[in-house]
């Protein structure tokens, strides 16, 4: 009787492990958690989902871009892209992270938190934020997270988002976690023009609350919708340039965007690059080095725009027609992100692809400045 009752517990302990391991670490054994992706509307009529579903206001509809480009591009430059419509969804009793925006309800993580399983699995831990301790967030007024990303996602995924769900609530408070970058907040504070402690919350982990604006984020954000652009050009640079004096000394018209004190994505040669370039005129500028509004003032005069393949370049979306947009790739490693941008700006855009990986060789120089 012992040695059945051994087996049966045994039974009865792997089963619980398995169960477990489902729950919790799907991807990690090789199935999906049970804590799965699923997305906010095709979920609601489920009971312990559709009582959390307070509204779903719409802010713009699905539409198709075709950019009419005089230039003959390989396919790898796409100029024609879907947008899926956009919403605002208005949930209560719902949790969500400061760190990468994610929403769940119970063990449902809502998809248009984070547009897709794919980008989930991407950004690394966040799948399994679900497990992390929540805290109680108890406040009447509606709550968004604005979560910090690279410069290129929070610019064109984020921050807009965070303006639809200003103009839609102007009451909301924005939750932030308790370290992210300087632009974030810096944005935001042209955006909103608050302090801090005025209309920021900031979180150590997971929040639950009564009131969530979860916005909507889809699943290729390599492609920025015109509207989007419209917007951070009406409500940033358009109340940044307001706050100028009207006298305001414009900015270089020639600029390269150096990447040699990133850590990521360096070139090779730069040095060379940049000598040759100062003598054409050009200033050589670091992003990172530059405020928020320091980056907008910059570009809004800019009229040609050098740079290896990198988030400084996202800073088009400051500058004006015409300008010519020269983009510089290492030879295994091609992004049409920029490309789609300058098309959306009216710019002319042109591109360099580097012979020897990521080094801009020669052949590289010398064909950036034949484009000049």
């Amino acid at each position: 009787m012992i040695d059945e009752l051994n087996e049966h517990e045994a039974k009865e302990r792997k089963r619980r492990v398995s169960q477990l391991s489902l729950e919790l670490l799907g991807p990690v054994v090789g199935k999906m958690p049970k804590s799965s992706i699923e997305s906010l509307e095709k979920a609601s009529y489920l009971p312990n989902v559709e009582r959390h579903l307070v509204e779903i206001i719409p802010l713009t509809d699905a539409r198709i871009v075709k950019h009419e480009v005089e230039a003959k591009l390989p396919p790898f430059i796409r100029t024609e892209a879907v947008f899926g419509k956009r919403n605002l969804y208005l949930l209560r009793d719902a949790v969500v992270s400061p760190y990468s925006g994610m929403a769940w309800i119970g063990n449902r993580i809502m998809e248009e938190s984070v547009g897709s399983l794919r980008r989930i699995m991407d950004w690394g831990d966040i799948l399994h934020e679900p497990l992390l301790p929540v805290q109680e967030l108890t406040l009447q007024e509606p709550v968004v997270v604005c979560h910090p990303a690279t410069y290129f996602h929070w610019l064109f995924e984020v921050l807009p988002n965070i303006l639809f769900a200003l103009a839609r609530f102007p009451e909301i408070k924005i939750v932030l976690p308790e370290k992210c970058p300087d632009y974030v907040r810096e944005g935001l504070a042209v955006a909103v023009g608050a302090e801090p402690g005025d209309r920021f919350i900031t979180c150590s982990g997971p929040v639950r609350v009564k009131t969530l604006v979860m916005p909507q984020y889809h699943n290729k954000p390599e492609f920025t919708n015109p509207e989007v652009l419209g917007v951070l050009r009406s409500e940033l640079k358009g109340k940044l340039l307001q706050e100028s004096s009207p006298a305001r000394n414009p900015g270089p018209e020639k600029l390269y965007i150096s990447r040699r004190r990133s850590r990521r994505r360096r070139l090779g040669g730069e040095e060379l690059l940049e000598e040759r370039l100062r003598e054409r005129g050009f200033s050589v500028v670091h992003c990172e080095e530059l405020s928020f509004r320091e980056q907008i003032r910059l570009f809004d005069g800019a009229k040609t725009v050098v740079s290896t393949h990198g988030a400084g370049l996202s800073n088009l979306v400051w500058s004006e027609a015409p300008c010519r947009v020269i983009e510089i790739f290492p030879k295994n490693y091609i992004l049409d992100c920029f490309a789609w941008l300058s098309f959306s700006l009216g710019f002319d855009y042109r591109y360099v692809i580097c012979r020897t990986g990521h080094q801009i060789d020669e052949g590289a120089m010398d064909a950036v400045l034949d484009m000049l």
